[in-house]
């Protein structure tokens, strides 16, 4: 970013995520606006209506965008001649291909520094189930989502695993339907953690294995019975190899590998990729130099071939 001249931020998110409510929000309530020529770029109709008055009371110009091949490098000059704006907000409507936005032509300088995607919570299982596409793409690119309206009490990881499998990288912020932020995830785990033996349950591999790579120090010296895929030998861990399986990112042709690394030189050449198996083992946890932090291995002392799942896909519910 040493060539830069306009700052650029995207917000993602469908209809009725709050994209609008936020933007506005930001815009007249605070002082991000302060000393900037700034220009808001609308792209669909929105749950707020902006006032005009009060965005240029803020030094803010609205522009209007209809089609998403109006974004072209004439628009962007034609932006930088009539404002010559130092910073840009731009709702993107949230039935267009962010990546094809993003790829398009600008002016030198002019950099997207930031992506926020708004959700609403209490539709975001609805569009997990039928709309995982569109919704990875909103998400996969962003630096911080905001799920809104979260009902006070609703457990955040089912949405927060869901996110981290489409962008391990995000950062997540909950607001309450009050308006309130919760930005607490120390919730009860459908297990106990502080068991010595621990019996992972199919369905919560996923929720397993993300614990265990932010909390490695939760199972350290524990004894851990767990099913899933022989994925192949690990490059790192000598004798080691990966036991995952993989959570659906936008499709099925496009997943992410959720899972532990086990140590045994007795099974691992045994094993071929994709056999499913029942791996049984004592945990240590140790540095580990790719990672750059600990984490937490099993040294098997069972392993057993068993039957695939009828849907191996891991779920967050």
């Amino acid at each position: 970013m040493d060539n830069l001249q306009v700052r650029m931020y995207l917000f993602t998110g469908f209809l009725e995520s709050g994209k609008s409510t936020f933007i506005n929000d930001t815009i007249v309530n605070t002082n991000f606006t302060d000393g900037e020529r700034s220009v808001l770029i609308v792209t669909e109709e929105g749950e707020v209506e902006y006032k005009k008055e009060e965005l240029e009371a803020k030094g803010t110009h609205m522009i209007v965008v209809e089609d998403p091949e109006e974004f072209t490098l004439d628009f962007w000059n034609k932006i930088k001649e009539d404002y010559d704006p130092t910073q840009i907000l731009i709702e993107f409507n949230g039935m267009w291909d962010v990546d094809k936005f993003i790829e398009k032509e600008r002016p030198d300088g002019w950099q997207i520094v930031q992506i926020l995607t708004t959700i609403n919570a209490s539709t975001f299982q609805l569009f997990v189930q039928n709309m995982r596409a569109l919704l990875f793409q909103h998400c996969s690119r962003s630096d911080l989502v905001i799920f809104n309206r979260l009902p006070k009490g609703a457990k955040k990881r089912p949405y927060r695993n869901n996110i981290k499998a489409m962008n391990p990288q995000c950062q997540i912020i909950y607001e309450l339907e009050d308006g309130t932020i919760d930005n607490n995830v120390e919730e009860e785990l459908p297990y106990n953690y502080e068991d010595h033996d621990l019996n992972i349950e199919d369905h919560d591999f996923g929720i397993f294995c993300y614990d265990l790579m932010e909390h490695p120090e939760r199972y350290d010296n524990k004894h851990i019975r767990i099913k899933g895929k022989f994925i192949g030998k690990d490059r790192v861990q000598e004798n080691g190899f990966v036991l995952g399986r993989y959570a659906m990112v936008c499709c099925e042709q496009d997943t992410s590998l959720i899972g532990l690394i086990c140590i045994s030189k007795e099974y691992r050449d045994q094993l071929i990729p994709n056999e499913w198996i029942i791996v049984e083992g004592d945990t240590h946890t140790q540095y580990d130099p790719e990672y750059g932090q600990n984490i937490c291995v099993m040294d098997v002392t069972k392993l057993e071939g068993t039957k695939p799942l009828s849907y191996e896909y891991v779920t967050f519910d």
